[in-house]
């Protein structure tokens, strides 16, 4: 049975994730992507009689804080959205659906890495600029793909049980074909060996998952005073393309833990994603 997935138009969970006090910290922010902050030409565009612009700051920074403006051409441009803006790993992509936000600014993509693969749901606060190339699916594009961590924690299982979903169903009918005389609610549950693993599973939110995972490599970076490690992960390495995902790690979401090289974790993350600038 598929899992219910709703779409959320907010910003609200990653601010919490990066910022102690968002509710308190937001405004200074924005204000501060306004007046320090720079866009870049391929942050920018027009449609008909409007036009957009992304500013984000600090100017350089594998993560920033960015504010989405839109206006009347030649007229003054107010923020719409603001958001973090991580910057990701390429990752080649076929576009398989699309679901633009309500401001026409921000949107929820899905995408494949590998031929067959169930697509990917991950943010963009560039769909203003990439409406055209998005909308058509079946084409493939190279994303700067990355994850937030909503929360984070060293790997403390071995193994999983399952007992739904379609690994479980394929499970179920080779165990009853090896009990013909028990019944399905006999079928015990579908225990999946994690050490080593690399595990990317659906949340009922779009765009947020669930890894299991090694750490490859550590960065250290920092948003408005808030220490970030950016962890390099990577996924479905015997695939003909794996994906290689960095996840940006709040040093408040990782709490006492401090994650290092080598280490197994388990996480909640928020996908973020954007076309070659």
């Amino acid at each position: 049975m598929d899992l219910p997935r709703e779409h959320v138009e907010g910003l609200g969970d990653p601010w919490a994730a990066l910022l102690t006090n968002p509710a308190a910290l937001m405004q200074q922010v924005v204000g501060t992507v306004l007046s320090a902050g720079g866009s870049r030409p391929g942050w920018q565009a027009k449609d008909r009689d409007q036009e957009y612009m992304l500013m984000a700051w600090p100017e350089e920074s594998p993560i920033r804080a960015a504010v989405v403006m839109r206006g009347k051409e030649s007229g003054k441009l107010a923020p719409v959205t603001a958001t973090p803006l991580l910057e990701g790993a390429p990752n080649d992509m076929t576009i398989e659906d699309l679901h633009p936000w309500s401001n026409g600014v921000e949107a929820d993509v899905a995408a494949c890495r590998n031929e067959g693969a169930h697509p990917l749901w991950f943010y963009t606060p560039f769909y203003f600029r990439d409406r055209e190339a998005l909308m058509t699916p079946g084409v493939r594009h190279t994303f700067m793909l990355a994850g937030l961590a909503y929360g984070l924690r060293r790997a403390l299982l071995d193994d999983m049980s399952i007992t739904d979903g379609p690994h479980f169903e394929i499970w179920a009918e080779k165990w009853l074909k090896e009990y013909p005389d028990k019944t399905r609610l006999d079928v015990p549950p579908l225990k999946i060996p994690l050490s080593g693993a690399c595990v990317l599973l659906p949340s009922p939110q779009y765009t947020v998952y669930q890894l299991r995972a090694p750490i490859l490599a550590i960065q250290e970076s920092e948003l408005s005073g808030e220490k970030v490690s950016i962890l390099r992960l990577a996924f479905g390495l015997d695939t003909p393309e794996p994906l290689d995902l960095p996840i940006y790690a709040p040093a408040k979401v990782c709490k006492n833990y401090v994650p290092k090289e080598g280490d197994e974790i388990d996480a909640i993350i928020w996908l973020q994603g954007r076309l070659l600038d």
